[in-house]
């Protein structure tokens, strides 16, 4: 029997995965319904109701998620981005499609050409150190025009993070790694844009309708408002799990929670473990979506934009479904994040206006926000050197968004990672 502790995406994709290899297994959630972060509500837009994501905004239909969306029943349900649609990068005043061909990169405005000469320098210079930042890796490689402008604004704000603080060795040379490139990271944007042909997709009921999709699957399961309140080994081999609904014997035990919920887990059986895992850092973040009035520069924006590094906005970027998924006028800002934890502080009055009023400054256009709902992101900074040192029990295992590859494909990968390890120790 194996226990999953946390009904997030990746426990689901996880419970999915052994189940379909034979295992038994058993999924304990706290809270009284799944998904974790990546969940959906509903709110009334132009066009009728229309689903506002809480987490994960989008993702690519690979193979794997294809057939899984298939299986689910969810293939109808699919709802295709336009291809080639521009992210952007809203800076001195106006909104600059990212570069991902030679082109681009030759013809942008988004930095001048004595910057677009610096950044050959990547070629030929050591790829990311373990010991540096992202943003000395960056400048170094790429000098300080693009980091300002392009690489950092993109990268911090995949992790709500600072790049200062960021570790290179966990975060870019993973990156360059997946994209099958030695030391520069122009030719792992170059190989990364040409081989990812997957669309980008979401579902009509918005990124949401994935989990629900699997907890009906395993319904039979997933036992819902029951925490794992701690884990202590058996004397003839696996563990016993003390829930909210009494004790579970089983002989392994994923954990597919965040980072401070799996400390308290391991906190009786593995302390030190327990130390090191607590100490990774998450970022506070705010999401806020608006309904936008028509404006005929919202359609520059693309899918979306995010600020410079020297834009002192509290809005870190914005994603418009409006663009992406025909969701009339409906986009999602973010705010916070690291270095602007004091915003989050501010009631959600404050944040909307703010929200409202960077909308404005960069698309020119006026929106109703919507409500603010509060998050926090794994930051994938200096803490998370702590993991080096980290040993858990023979038969525990991590499968969370702190211990692997980031994103909806990255907690597939981690899973079928997980779920090999266990099917081997079967």
């Amino acid at each position: 029997m194996v226990g999953i502790a946390g009904g997030g995406i990746s426990g689901l994709f996880l419970l999915h995965l052994v189940r379909a290899a034979g295992l038994e297994a058993i999924l304990f959630e706290r809270s009284s319904s799944v998904g974790g972060v990546m969940r959906s509500r509903f709110v009334e837009g132009p066009d009728g109701r229309v689903p506002v994501d809480l987490g994960p905004q989008r993702m690519r239909l690979g193979g794997a998620f294809a057939g899984l969306s298939e299986e689910l029943g969810l293939a109808s349900a699919i709802r295709t981005a336009p291809s080639r649609l521009p992210f952007t990068i809203y800076w001195n005043g106006t909104l600059h499609p990212v570069p991902l061909s030679v082109r681009d990169a030759l013809t942008t405005r988004l930095v001048s050409w004595p910057g677009k000469l610096r950044a050959l320098g990547d070629l030929l210079s050591a790829p990311p150190a373990p010991g540096e930042s992202v943003a000395e890796a960056l400048r170094r490689k790429l000098g300080p025009e693009i980091y300002r402008r392009l690489a950092g604004p993109i990268i911090g704000g995949l992790y709500a993070s600072e790049p200062e603080e960021m570790d290179a060795g966990r975060t870019l040379l993973p990156a360059l790694r997946r994209a099958g490139a030695r030391r520069s990271l122009l030719a792992a944007l170059r190989k990364a844009a040409r081989g990812e042909k997957a669309p980008v997709v979401s579902f009509a009921e918005g990124m949401g309708a994935l989990p629900r999709a699997l907890a009906r699957r395993h319904r039979d399961h997933i036992r819902l408002e029951t925490p794992v309140l701690g884990v202590r080994p058996r004397g003839r081999g696996g563990f016993r799990v003390a829930s909210g609904a009494g004790d579970v014997e089983v002989d392994a035990l994923a954990l597919c929670v965040p980072a401070p919920e799996a400390a308290r887990i391991l906190r009786a059986c593995a302390p030190e473990a327990a130390a090191a895992i607590g100490s990774l850092r998450y970022n506070p973040l705010a999401l806020v979506p608006l309904i936008a009035t028509g404006n005929s520069r919202l359609g520059r924006a693309g899918s979306g934009f995010k600020m410079t590094l020297d834009d002192d906005a509290l809005t870190r970027g914005v994603t418009s479904h409006d663009r992406l998924f025909g969701r009339t006028g409906l986009f999602t800002a973010f705010l916070g994040g690291m270095g602007r934890e004091a915003c989050l502080e501010q009631p959600d009055e404050t944040l909307l206006a703010v929200a409202r009023a960077d909308f404005a400054r960069v698309t020119g256009a006026e929106a109703h926000p919507l409500f603010v709902h509060r998050t926090a992101m794994p930051a994938w900074d200096r803490s998370w050197r702590s993991l080096d040192s980290v040993r858990l029990p023979n038969g525990i295992h991590l499968c969370s968004a702190f211990s692997g590859r980031p994103g909806i494909t990255g907690r597939w990968h981690d899973a079928r990672r997980v779920a090999r390890v266990l099917l081997d120790g079967m």
